[in-house]
This record gives structure tokens, sequence and C-alpha cells, in this order.
């Protein structure tokens, strides 16, 4: 458990700057408080953009979006990869077929064109992106859910169980439940972390919520200001939600490494 210490710990660190501009921070992430394009002062702590709203307060807002987002998508891959996943390696036979495929198909679509495509026909709004991450994010904890519970149910003591009568909910709660959910939970901390960033991409490309704040949004409306490059308004504009993306999505994915690394090495 003590790889899971350092990632943790940055993660709690980034959870907590973004908890003070979100709460805290006196200034809003909606309305402006600055001058537009005002630079970084120890007023504005990040500086403000075109329209005067200040920075820090909008990425604040935008990790709290996000990570909703990925926890909302988390959680439905780990109910649909834990049930499809248990369900196909128990029962074997046409059922582990059936799953084996569409597991199959979701890993080997592009999930980015498919994702856009998907977007622009459901229309932009937070629902359809959790379910558009969700739908491409099941696949790989249940394949690996599957394999667990293909070896599992060889023990004996699953077998005599079974031969008692115990049905799969049972013998999941007893029998599988130790095996099979650290798997869904270092799942779910990785489809988090894909999470943040498909979002991100999708609101870069007007596909999410207009009315939200995302930091793939803020990171669209800097890039298609003209001129930007030109002047030095990009370095407190552009910078913060591109390194707040970047540290952020690198962490979750320190984190569902080092459960990872936890994982094994118990096993």
């Amino acid at each position: 458990m003590r790889r899971i210490v350092l990632p943790g710990g940055l993660f709690a660190l980034i959870f907590v700057v973004f908890l003070w501009g979100a709460v805290l921070y006196p200034h809003s992430g909606e309305l402006p408080s600055a001058a537009s394009l005002e630079a970084p002062s120890a007023d504005h702590w990040l500086g403000a953009d075109n329209l005067g709203v200040d920075i820090y307060a909008q990425i604040s807002r935008g990790f709290f979006n996000s990570l909703f987002t990925g926890l909302s998508a988390a959680g439905i891959a780990f109910l649909a990869g834990g049930v499809l996943g248990v369900g196909a390696g128990y029962l074997g036979g046409w059922a582990d077929l059936a799953v084996e495929f569409l597991i199959s198909v979701f890993l080997s679509a592009p999930q980015l064109p498919v994702m856009i495509v998907i977007g622009a026909f459901w229309g932009q709004s937070r629902l359809n992106v959790i379910c558009i991450i969700a739908a491409f994010s099941w696949a790989p904890i249940a394949r690996q859910v599957r394999a667990r519970t293909m070896s599992i149910r060889r023990r004996d003591s699953l077998r005599l169980a079974r031969s008692w009568g115990g049905g799969l909910w049972y013998l999941f709660r007893f029998h599988m439940s130790r095996d099979v959910l650290p798997l869904l939970a270092v799942g779910g901390v990785g489809v988090i972390g894909r999470a943040v960033v498909q979002e991100s991409s999708l609101a870069f490309l007007g596909l999410s919520d207009p009315l939200a704040k995302s930091w793939g949004l803020m990171i669209a409306r800097c890039t298609g200001f003209r001129g930007i490059y030109f002047t030095p308004y990009w370095k407190w504009w552009l910078l913060p939600p591109v390194v707040s993306l970047v540290a952020t999505a690198v962490v979750l994915r320190m984190l569902a490494r080092a459960l990872e690394q936890s994982l094994l090495e118990e096993s």
C-alpha cells in the first residue's frame, strides 16, 4: 500500500487547491470580476480571460465538473463491466461468447471518432457525455473481471458451494468479491483518469454542455482568440487549464497504476 501514498497525496493536493478556488476564493468563475485579459496579480492569482472572468475560479470549477463526469462514467462502467464480466466468466457458454464479442467490438472501435459522431447526434449535455464515455469504458473492466472469474470458478470451495445450491449472488458475495472488487476499483480509477481527458476533448470540439465550466472549453476559447500567440495573454489564459488537465490525468494514471501493482503484490 506504500505505493499509493505518493499519487494519493498528489491527488489530495490537487483536490484541495481546486476546492479552495471553488469554495473559498473570493471571485466567481461565472461573472466578470477583473479587466479583460488582466494579468495575474495578488487579487487575481491566474489573471482573467477576455471577458474578465477569473481563470483560477474557472479551472477550479472545471476540475469538479470533470471529476463529476469521471466518477459518474466510472460508476456506470464499474457496474456494467462487473456484472457482464462476472456473468460471462461464471456462466460460460453462449453468455460468455456474447459478452466476449461485445468486449472485442468496443475495444477495437476507434474511440474518439465514434465518440465525436455519437456526441454530434445526441446533442450537447453532460448526461450524454457521461453515457458516451461510460459506453467505451466498461469493456476493459469486463475483460479483466471475466478472466479472474473464470479462474475463480475452478476453485474447490466455489464448486462445493455451488453443488449445495449456492446462487450467483451468494457465490459472488462470499467467494468472488475479495478477488473481483479490487480489480473493479483499479478499473474505476483508470476510467476516471481517461474520462477527464475525454470530457475535455469533447468540450474542446464543442460537444459538451456549453454552459458548464470545462478545461476543454477554456482551451477552445483561448485558441480561438485571434492573435493570442502574438500576445502574452496565452501565458495565463491557455497554460493553466492545459497544465491542470495534464497534471490531473497523470496523477490519476499514477494512482491507478499504484493500485494495480499493490493488487499484484497481494495476490
